[in-house]
């Protein structure tokens, strides 16, 4: 027999793995809703509390050693993060609390101040939630023009459709670099991003289900703008990050208005503080950022091409055994390339929460919904899927538990 696929990320660091969940209560945790939300090391918890019981206090303004140490740590941790994203100047790396809130921020900070009625946004059609409504909102505000590049059956970008729309030389152009459905990079997304700044265009790239897979190099990616949050690579819910390109961070108005963000504050007016901080309005996650700088240095000693490598078969693995059963449709199975992180599937004659159920009793824990990605089910005629996503702690075990454990569950509704 084959030997078992080690893992890149030490399970035993993980204590919440150890848990026996399911319906009887005996059954071994098996943790495959990594998109969603990866799980958090002793490593990464540890940092967190060391910050809070040794220099907990707030930043910036404090004569105090606590405040101090609170600021070095804070900034350390933005400085940490820039060099793991690939992003030069660490005042073009923002804290925000999550990739929602930056790809919101993208909107408000600089779309509302440069785009004008009659303005095309492009926005992909496999793209979450976070990278489409903001950009609908923006057109109920300010009359812009929302063009979708769609997806085809397959689920692949429709190259010709960007070409039409690209005649209109839009102002903004919204993609993700990998969709949390259906787990590969578009063949043809860079290149929508290279010919759409080639064109004027400002790009927004959601990297939130890339981000912590593999290697980024943010200033070499065609965008203006990109997004992710720490909790889908390993660190704490509530902080997230918006990056931007030179242009972009030159161009940018600040949105929240408060303490922080400010040089000079008087009567007659305010003058905002240089970036970063103008766009960091009020007390940011400090501890958060802490943890975050930890859960990078674990993926670094783990190895990100490692974890890429590993994540990648265990896709490839779950996506054949799950096609494999009967009455199970794995979407996105006409992309070429590989999957990455997840697979997404339907079962005919269940709801995709039914499924879930199921395999919660057997103490699989997945994903069920439209997982904020309503328009892209309905091109793949999908009302909502299950989706199976893995971190570099995840096993072959884990992933043999999913496949039986539905393969039991469809011979129970037989």
């Amino acid at each position: 027999m084959a030997e078992k696929l080690k893992t890149p990320l030490d399970c035993r660091r993980y204590p919440i793995l150890e848990r026996t969940v399911g319906r009887e209560g005996d059954r071994p945790l098996v943790y495959l809703d990594s998109a969603a939300t990866s799980l958090v090391s002793e490593q990464v918890a540890g940092a967190c509390t060391s910050f809070l019981h040794t220099s907990c206090a707030n930043i910036h303004r404090g004569a105090h050693i606590l405040a101090e140490e609170a600021t070095d740590a804070y900034e350390g941790a933005r400085e940490r993060l820039a060099r793991f994203f690939g992003v030069e100047d660490a005042d073009r790396f923002v804290f925000t609390h999550g990739a929602t809130e930056s790809l919101n921020l993208a909107a408000l900070g600089w779309a509302d101040r440069w785009l004008r009625p009659g303005d095309v946004v492009a926005v992909a059609e496999d793209n979450h939630h976070a990278n489409i409504v903001p950009w609908q909102m923006l057109a109920e505000r300010r009359g812009v023009r929302v063009e979708w590049i769609p997806v085809n059956s397959a689920g692949l970008l429709d190259y010709d459709a960007w070409c039409r729309i690209a005649e209109a030389r839009p102002r903004l152009v919204a993609l993700c670099q990998q969709s949390n459905v259906l787990g590969a990079p578009q063949p043809d997304g860079l290149r929508i991003a290279r010919e759409a700044q080639g064109l004027g265009a400002t790009v927004a790239l959601d990297g939130a289900q890339a981000a912590g897979h593999g290697p980024v190099a943010v200033d070499r990616l065609p965008c203006d703008f990109y997004s992710c949050s720490a909790h889908k690579m390993g660190g704490l819910t509530g902080i997230g990050a918006l990056m931007l390109s030179e242009r972009a961070a030159a161009e940018m108005n600040p949105v929240f208005g408060g303490g922080g963000m400010i040089s000079r504050v008087q009567r007659a007016g305010y003058e905002p503080a240089p970036m970063p901080a103008a766009l960091e309005a009020g007390t940011p996650p400090i501890a958060a950022a802490v943890a975050w700088a930890a859960a990078v240095d674990e993926l670094e000693e783990a190895g990100l091409a490692a974890i890429a490598a590993h994540t990648s078969r265990l896709a490839e693995r779950a996506r054949h055994g799950l096609a494999a059963l009967p009455g199970v449709t794995v979407l996105g199975n006409g992309m070429p390339g590989s999957f990455s992180s997840l697979a997404s599937f339907t079962v005919k004659g269940m709801h995709p929460h039914d499924v879930s159920q199921a395999l919660d009793d057997a103490g699989v824990m997945v994903r069920a919904g439209h997982h904020c990605a309503q328009p892209l089910h309905q091109a793949l005629d999908a009302r909502a899927s299950v989706r199976a996503s893995f971190a570099g702690y995840s096993t072959e075990e884990d992933v043999d538990a999913l496949v039986d454990a539905l393969s039991l569950a469809l011979e129970d509704v037989r």
